[in-house]
């Protein structure tokens, strides 16, 4: 994240206790815990169980928008809109297709994983789509996400503390 930009989000946002605004910054898809995290670390001076519990709590509220509106839309869309229904049906069903033995193998794991490792791409907001795209039952699936995001929150806090400083390159 630019200098500028992070300056115009403290400075838009500075009417708001800093708790909120790292819980804010959390629940965006191109921030999440990932920059939210170390942010809370470092410009906003918080404690570090602090930080975690705000961001954490924050990159949960994209779990519950996601599984509450994303599939009624998607059942709207596909009947209201043909393109939205090829769309769905040339792209995304046909990726959900090609690889969903080997995500039904691994099931909820993998969505473990895939949201805990804090790579570019992943997190919440795509672990939720993942789910979603691969007709996981939200009982599993939530679960996963949640373990993922509490284990890449704990990755996130190692590595901005310096504990895990040789893969600071992640973030």
């Amino acid at each position: 994240m630019g200098k500028r930009t992070l300056e115009t989000i403290t400075t838009s946002l500075s009417f708001l206790p800093p708790e909120l605004i790292v819980a804010l910054l959390a629940a965006l898809p191109v921030t999440e815990i990932r920059a939210a995290l170390p942010l809370a670390l470092t410009v906003f001076e918080l404690n570090s169980g602090t930080a975690y519990l705000f961001t954490v709590l924050g990159n949960m509220i994209p779990i519950a928008l996601i599984f509450l509106l994303l599939p009624p839309v998607i059942r709207i869309s596909e009947k209201r809109f043909t393109y939205v229904h090829h769309l769905l049906e040339n792209h995304f069903r046909r990726l959900a297709h090609k690889h969903k033995d080997r995500f039904q193998h691994y099931g909820a794991l993998a969505l473990v994983f895939f949201v805990m490792i804090p790579f570019p791409g992943s997190g919440v907001w795509t672990g939720s789509l993942l789910a979603i795209l691969f007709d996981i039952k939200p009982q599993k699936a939530i679960p996963a996400i949640v373990a993922g995001l509490l284990a890449a929150g704990i990755l996130v806090l190692l590595i901005t503390n310096g504990v895990l400083g040789a893969w600071s390159f992640l973030l």
